[in-house]
């Protein structure tokens, strides 16, 4: 069962790899849409011919589905692919995996939820964290501006994983709070997205596609067979047996795949900053998750 914990995200540090193979094919826009429709459609097709599922979107909810489709199935990847232009996936995966932090702190200023004091330096600890892998710059991130020591790429991950975390908020109000089930969620959101992003790619002057086409065909069915099918559903099947807890900490075998894939396809290098943001991001959602399970804890009567 654990080896399957370490396929799941062995797998989804691939999914950078092929990311960054993508855009030397297509175009982001037409990417991002192409995956998100032929995803939703998937999703939603299944719900039709399923006999044991019969739900549809609520009129009460659509502008929860629109705006799930801009900040989950929009913005973080169409911000992810630009950036993987010209970053490194070692980088890119790095930070993508920094959304916990976005999501407390999200949390906290919009829904009022409380941070205890460990919880507090755990998150300063962790976003501190980012600092060294932000201080590398590939001579790609060189031709951008930059704010302070933070490039334009940069910039664009990390507003992709700020859009990502809010969007989960949005998504756990519709799945939680309303009862939409999360395949629907999931099946309208990336419809509505695919739809949008192929729309975007219709008026812009830009060539979807570029090189050859079968090469990207194949790269991008590999993906979303990999991400969209076989991980979103591997990892729904491990929370059975693992507590969302352990998968936390599990997700940064993804950083570590990435760079193992980086180091070998791409003949990316591998510095002492990496080390040092993986260590203190990962101490630092260690002790928010400790500080957190702690006020979970039922208190004992006496």
């Amino acid at each position: 069962m654990l080896f399957l914990v370490v396929v799941l995200y062995a797998l989804w540090g691939f999914t950078f790899t092929l990311g960054k193979v993508t855009i030397a094919y297509a175009h982001p826009l037409f990417i991002v849409g192409l995956r998100t429709l032929v995803s939703g459609l998937i999703l939603i097709s299944y719900i039709f011919l399923s006999k044991k599922m019969r739900c549809y979107p609520k009129r009460q909810d659509i502008a929860l589905y629109v705006q799930i489709a801009l900040f989950v199935s929009f913005l973080p990847h169409i911000l992810r692919l630009w950036a993987l232009q010209s970053m490194t996936t070692v980088k890119a995966s790095l930070l993508f995996n920094t959304g916990p932090f976005f999501t407390a702190v999200l949390s906290y200023f919009l829904r009022k939820d409380r941070l205890t004091g460990l919880q507090i330096i755990g998150l300063f600890i962790g976003f501190s964290g980012m600092i060294p892998i932000l201080l590398t710059d590939s001579a790609a991130e060189q031709l951008y501006t930059s704010w302070w020591f933070i490039s334009l790429p940069e910039l664009a991950v990390l507003a992709g994983v700020a859009s990502f975390s809010y969007g989960l908020l949005l998504m756990q109000d519709l799945v939680k709070h309303r009862g939409c089930p999360p395949v629907l969620a999931n099946g309208v959101s990336m419809l509505l997205a695919g739809c949008a992003s192929l729309g975007l790619m219709v008026v812009s002057p830009v060539a979807p596609l570029r090189g050859n086409v079968w090469v990207f065909l194949g790269v991008f069915a590999l993906q979303v067979l990999i991400s969209n099918l076989f991980c979103s559903n591997l990892q729904a099947w491990l929370l059975k047996s693992y507590s969302p807890t352990f998968m936390s900490f599990a997700s940064f075998l993804s950083p570590v795949f990435t760079a193992f894939y980086g180091v070998f396809l791409f003949k990316e290098r591998i510095t002492w900053h990496f080390f040092a943001t993986f260590c203190m991001v990962v101490l630092g959602l260690g002790l928010y998750i400790y500080a957190e399970r702690g006020e979970k804890q039922p208190e004992c009567s006496s």
